[in-house]
């Protein structure tokens, strides 16, 4: 083989050569580009993947509630709310948009519901929407929202014209209702305002009404109503709904509106024990104290004591018919 033809092949069988080397780089090349793209988009991936994390975190830490998930139909809307400033979440990325939030304290679920929402809502407060006030369904079924500080008395307005109603639509010429209550007490008591008292023991009384009582024992008696009508042969079934369960209220009422027989009642006194019309029992009222000093919320009254006061006491009910 001539020198030229030698050359020729060595140059080619270079040329080739170098080929290939440029070729096998360049598959390298892009091996290593494709793989720090993957690389690039699976970081981008986890890094979205613990943002969403840290923002579930963050909702189930604040659990804000939105006007969607509210007045959606099967919506569990929870016996207590808590009306709140807009201004306690602001800034808070995760409770933008919100309506409120929720909150469990001591076993019981609470919306707090922003004041700015309240007329949206649908729902009734009694006797007003009042900020950083708490509010409890009503126990007697009417739908609306009472204010925890002036349950027991609402209740109470509720039971006594509820009862003067029973007197009204069975005829009544003349009904009364009293309350008495029997107090414990281990040391001298002083009592002021018009009350009749009585005990087993020593009781003095001053011109101001104020009752001082020794001993064990006390019973107190207040006058919460008495009322004149002009009367009615033609008694109508009174709706009942703190004393439905009542088997002396809904006695009275039977005997009055039975037509089986002419003895017709004139005249009917009625004992019920408070117990069996509670407001609230001992423990779901200790419950909602409980609740709310974890919430760091005051009523200026404890529901507890409401409670156990309540159930100390006995109405008396007489009703006249003629």
């Amino acid at each position: 083989m001539a020198l030229k033809d030698i050359r020729n092949c060595l140059s080619g069988a270079a040329s080739a050569a170098s080929g290939k080397v440029k070729a096998v780089g360049g598959t390298v090349a892009e091996r290593a580009a494709g793989a720090s793209v993957v690389v690039a988009e699976r970081a981008k991936e986890g890094a979205q993947m613990a943002a969403e994390a840290q923002a579930e975190a963050r909702k189930k830490k604040y659990a804000p509630v939105f006007r969607e998930e509210y007045l959606a139909p099967d919506y569990d809307l929870p016996n207590m709310i808590v009306i709140e400033d807009e201004d306690k979440r602001k800034g808070i990325d995760v409770c933008e948009g919100a309506i409120g939030w929720l909150t469990r304290a001591n076993g019981m679920e609470i919306l707090h519901l922003y004041h700015e929402f309240v007329d949206e809502s649908g729902l009734v407060f009694h006797p007003l929407p009042q900020m950083d006030a708490a509010y409890l369904l009503d126990v007697s079924g009417s739908g609306r929202f009472v204010n925890l500080e002036c349950l027991f008395a609402e209740t109470q307005k509720e039971k006594m014209a509820e009862l003067q109603n029973v007197a009204y639509c069975l005829g009544a010429k003349y009904c009364r209702l009293e309350t008495y209550e029997s107090l414990e007490e281990e040391s001298v008591v002083r009592r002021k305002g018009k009350v009749s008292a009585r005990k087993m023991g020593a009781v003095s009384a001053s011109a101001t009404g104020e009752v001082e009582c020794g001993g064990t024992s006390l019973e107190e008696r207040r006058m919460l109503f008495e009322r004149d009508f002009s009367g009615s042969d033609k008694p109508v079934r009174p709706q009942l709904s703190w004393f439905k369960s009542s088997k002396e209220v809904n006695g009275l009422i039977d005997m009055r509106c039975s037509d089986s027989f002419d003895n017709e009642i004139r005249e009917y006194t009625v004992e019920i024990d408070c117990r069996s019309v509670a407001t609230l029992s001992h423990a779901r009222a200790t419950a909602i104290d409980a609740a709310l000093k974890g919430l760091k919320i005051s009523l200026g009254l404890s529901l507890k004591e409401e409670s156990s006061r309540e159930s100390r006491q006995k109405m008396s009910f007489y009703i006249k018919f003629q």
